[in-house]
């Protein structure tokens, strides 16, 4: 039994150190895909404490040419779009009949151009064709009130409990375009002043922000709440239970911490290809997509309907254009310069594909958290309790009752997470494990018929 044990535990803590560097490495590996395998099978057997997301990402990305009028007309000299660009954008999205919208950028035009000249309102009509858009700005903390123009007006939400901790600002520094704020409901994108939320172990994204005495939502916060139907009023931001959360109606029940903010966590599921295949009342199979993305020029696709190219295209992403009319539609950049972000797994993202990842968040309820380090460190305690208790075992008890332990340690674990959301990355469990059945099936046990034996000398 002692060889058996030594051999555990000298193996058993390389595997663990392997397993603890793996989940500190910023790089996809066989275990960070053991990883993702083993969270949606937590996620599967989760029941009702998840649900499906409904986002359609329209990308702006590198793709994407600005239009021109003529042969002489030129774009913006830095790449800028036009309001004749945005509004040809959403004039493809008000095609769709999409039950809500959400429009990322604050875009500054170069009036000099003829694509910008406000004698026509290309924008305010493509807008005024949507339902109400959530329309984005910035904001900051900076305390220059006076360089703000003409102050913003944010819907006020309702407050319970202390508001000290919550994220501050004094003015608003990039605006939305007036012409789509004409349908437009502002709500803020990010705080410019706000620098500690991004970092290499975790991202925080600001839900509210307040101005004196008002609380003002954020785009994600807004555009969640629109598309569920649940008026701005009827949002209330509760800091005075044991737990700040942010009750949107009685549709979703939103942790954050004191400030406001909200994890977006790196291992929640989410991606833009989720998607799921029902059976039609003809017995064909549909494709529902929950959380996808389409860039603009696939987008242009659905006005040229008599093109055969396009008709190809159009029987090929159909299931993704249907879902701009039953899901929440982000419009956003999404180049390859505006991916700056890199998440604890090591995806690198624009804001635009952040902020849709975190409305997916709440949508489904994937408020998803790691076990804490005191947690892992148990769980493997209790499997070195389990390998000293079986490895005095004879082989023929061993190997059935060492398959119930395994049964039963990961059993339990998806119950714990069906309950708090919180999981266990399962390499360390399963190297454990796998050590334990072939040092007990190959090293012979010091006790049993060898002690008999000696007695019998």
């Amino acid at each position: 039994m002692r060889s058996r044990f030594l051999t555990f535990t000298v193996f058993g803590l390389l595997f663990i150190g392997i397993g603890e560097w793996d989940l500190r490495a910023r790089k996809t590996t066989p275990i960070t895909k053991l990883n993702d395998f083993w969270l949606d099978f937590c996620v599967g057997n989760a029941g009702d404490a998840i649900r499906n997301p409904a986002i359609s990402l329209i990308r702006i990305d590198d793709g994407y040419e600005p239009l021109r009028i003529g042969e002489d007309e030129t774009v913006a000299n830095d790449g800028r779009l036009s309001r004749l660009d945005f509004a040809t954008i959403l004039g493809f999205v008000g095609k769709m009949s999409p039950r809500s919208v959400v429009f990322l950028p604050t875009p500054t035009f170069d009036e000099n151009l003829v694509l910008n000249q406000t004698d026509i309102v290309p924008l305010k009509d493509a807008a005024m064709r949507l339902p109400k858009i959530t329309v984005a700005s910035t904001i900051s903390n900076d305390g220059e009130q006076a360089k703000e123009a003409v102050p913003l007006v944010y819907p006020a939400l309702k407050l319970e409990g202390e508001a000290a901790d919550i994220l501050t600002f004094t003015r608003t520094v990039a605006y939305p375009d007036p012409q789509i704020l004409q349908n437009g409901i502002p709500a803020f994108r990010s705080i410019e002043s706000a620098r500690d939320l991004l970092n290499e172990k975790s991202i925080r994204v600001p839900l509210i922000a307040k101005r004196g005495d008002a609380i003002a939502p954020s785009v994600i916060l807004a555009a969640v709440a629109a598309h569920a139907g649940v008026p701005l009023d009827q949002i209330v931001v509760k800091l005075d239970g044991r737990k700040p959360v942010i009750q949107v109606g009685e549709i979703y029940t939103i942790p954050v911490a004191a400030d406001g903010t909200m994890p977006v966590p790196p291992h929640s599921g989410v991606t833009t290809s989720m998607k799921s295949l029902s059976r039609g009342e003809d017995g064909s199979l549909k494709e529902t997509y929950h959380f996808t993305s389409l860039t603009v020029d696939e987008l242009a696709y659905t006005g040229e309907a008599e093109d055969e190219v396009a008709k190809r295209i159009l029987v090929n992403y159909q299931a993704k254009f249907e879902s701009l009319k039953e899901n929440l539609v982000v419009v956003g950049f999404d180049r390859t310069a505006d991916r700056r972000i890199t998440t604890a797994k090591g995806e690198i993202l624009s804001e635009t594909t952040l902020l849709a990842r975190a409305m997916a968040v709440i949508q489904s309820g994937r408020h998803i958290e790691s076990w804490p380090g005191w947690a892992r460190a148990l769980a493997i305690l209790v499997i070195g309790g389990v390998a000293t208790y079986l490895f005095r075992l004879p082989r023929q008890k061993f190997l059935p009752i060492s398959l119930a332990a395994v049964l039963i340690f990961f059993a339990a674990q998806v119950i714990i997470f069906s309950t708090t959301l919180t999981w266990n990355p399962p390499f360390a469990g399963l190297s454990l494990f796998a050590l334990m059945l072939v040092i007990g099936m190959v090293i012979p046990g010091g006790s049993g018929s060898a002690r008999k034996t000696t007695t019998s000398i």
